[in-house]
């Protein structure tokens, strides 16, 4: 579809649209918005996002309790992070409670169909909600394959079976992974449901069967897939087309997500997750060697911009519902038939960084000149795995060892061997997307950005041809080191670049000095002699 063609339902029947008017503002204007996976990174930008720029009415927070903490207690600590603070500058903590409520929730619960939800408070979410932004999943790459189907695709259920039952649902967005078919090279805006057991049937073997059991079959079910991960949000999208196409229901594919750009503060992310984590190993000098291919696209989204793009997505999703549904007339009911499910890839290949560009970028956030000088000669990217074992022995398991050695001298206990283990298990699990590429579609996610108006565009924007790259990393390693680890905000701005003009200096004069002393060597004395004041101060 071209990028200009009028918004369609999910019948192919042109939807009705207002240029210039704020259709999406007006669709969560005074709406009651239900979000779960709240207090995760994605989900925190977006709980931001929401209650600092929509005119919603009411949010309710699904939290499951967390080392012996309340719901409300874990609530109260979340609005406490650093991705709060604009919003607590524009209003008070107890305002923000007026509109926003936390419910609690868990998927162990005894009824296999429900969420362990107060009853009273249950029967208020079916009687008020009307979008649902379903953020909930395990992301852990390793993660067992019971938990990782427990919660991606038993959670998923049971968020839309919850669904199934409101009076006054209008859309819901599922947040899913553009890595959930990423055993294929072509990846459409669909739904492919070629897992190898139906969902049920994986849904019901992980309550069968024990832990160690299920992971016994971990390479039966995953098959050609990389991990846990991308096999149960695999299911799960297969789940929501075979057995809940008939709710208003769209499914969102984000690449991989970085901290913010702009909004609310750049740089900000709480995790090490996947290419934070390591940048950051490798500017603490802990990776030398990276397993991947540097001319591979490396499908990269700031956060902020991930979050604009799925909440345009759940006003599309309701704007595809709105058609008739056909449909054979039975009695009082209707049996719906089954209808592709829309799915946005959420990716563009024009603005897309390849690997080796992004671990250049990073440099931008350094303080100093040496070290951004530096970078590019601290760390390699090998595409072979021959090579990449051999000098990740060198680089890595050997100087490790001899440290560890050298804490046993001091009567402390090794710990530098089990980290160059751990840095090269994530390193082989990174291998995978770091050597792949994959076309994908976007012609949803494209569309969607010409039903913004200009007000929209500026408070929801997520084209990525708008990022200014160099600007957004110099806020990346930055960001990691203050928000993450912790460490004390870096120097002003006006120290920093005093320094490092000074060091720029002295590094073009000892350029000239060598300069001057080679031609010297050479024997140039009179061309010295009669060019030295040019040669100093150009």
């Amino acid at each position: 579809m071209a990028a200009g063609a009028a918004p369609t339902n999910r019948h192919g029947v042109e939807a009705e649209t207002s240029a210039g008017s704020d259709r999406v503002l007006e669709f969560y204007r005074d709406a009651t918005v239900l979000v779960t996976g709240g207090t995760g990174f994605l989900g925190k930008v977006l709980l931001e996002k929401i209650l600092r720029c929509l005119c919603v009415r009411k949010v309710f927070l699904l939290i499951r309790p967390k080392n012996s903490r309340r719901p409300e207690e874990r609530l109260q600590e979340l609005l406490k992070d650093a991705i709060f603070d604009k919003l607590r500058q524009e209003t008070s903590t107890e305002r923000l409670l007026e509109r926003l409520e936390a419910v609690e929730i868990s998927l162990g619960a005894s009824d296999p169909t429900g969420l362990g939800i107060d009853p009273g408070t249950e029967e208020r979410l079916l009687q008020q909600t009307e979008v649902i932004l379903n953020v909930l999943a395990s992301v852990k790459f390793n993660e067992c394959l019971s938990t990782a189907i427990g919660t991606n695709v038993g959670g998923t259920r049971r968020v839309l079976l919850l669904a199934r039952r409101m009076h006054r649902l209008r859309s819901m967005v599922h947040v899913s992974t553009l890595y959930s078919n990423c055993d294929r090279t072509e990846i459409g805006e669909r739904v492919y449901p070629d897992v190898r057991l139906n969902p049920d049937t994986v849904l019901q073997l992980s309550t069968v069967l024990s832990p160690e059991e299920m992971d016994g079959l971990q390479h039966c079910l995953v098959g050609a897939l990389p991990n846990t991960y991308t096999f149960s949000k695999k299911c799960a999208e297969t789940l929501i087309q075979q057995q809940f196409s008939d709710l208003p229901v769209g499914i969102f594919r984000p690449p991989i997500v970085l901290s913010t750009y702009r909004e609310p503060i750049a740089g900000w992310t709480d995790n090490l997750n996947g290419p934070a984590g390591l940048c950051l190993w490798t500017v603490k000098g802990y990776v030398h060697v990276i397993w991947g291919n540097r001319h591979r696209r490396a499908n990269l989204v700031p956060v902020d911009y991930c979050v604009n793009a799925m909440l345009v997505a759940g006003y599309d999703v309701a704007e595809r519902w709105k058609c008739p549904r056909p449909g054979k007339p039975d009695g009082d009911r209707w049996e719906r038939e089954q209808l592709p499910v829309p799915v946005y890839n959420y990716m563009y290949d024009r603005s897309n960084l390849t690997w080796g560009r992004y671990m250049s970028l990073v440099s931008l956030g350094f303080d100093g000149l040496l070290h951004r000088l530096w970078w590019n000669l601290s760390y390699t990217i090998v595409p072979s795995r021959a090579l990449f074992r051999a000098l990740s022995v060198c680089c890595h398991t050997v100087p490790a060892r001899l440290l560890d050695v050298v804490r046993r001298l001091r009567g402390k206990s090794p710990r530098y061997g089990k980290l160059a283990a751990k840095t090269t298990r994530f390193l082989e699990t990174m291998s995978y997307f770091g050597l792949r590429e994959w076309t994908v579609a976007n012609e949803n996610v494209v569309r969607l950005r010409t039903l913004l108006s200009p007000t929209e565009a500026g408070l929801l924007e997520f084209d990525l041809s708008t990022v200014d790259w160099d600007e957004y990393f110099r806020a990346y390693i930055p960001g990691v080191r203050r928000y993450v680890l912790g460490e004390p905000k870096p120097p002003t701005a006006r120290w920093s670049a005093r320094w490092s003009r000074r060091i720029h200096f002295l590094c073009r004069l000892l350029h000239k000095l060598l300069w001057i002393l080679l031609c010297l060597k050479l024997g140039h004395r009179l061309y010295v002699v009669r060019h030295l004041f040019g040669i100093l101060i150009s």
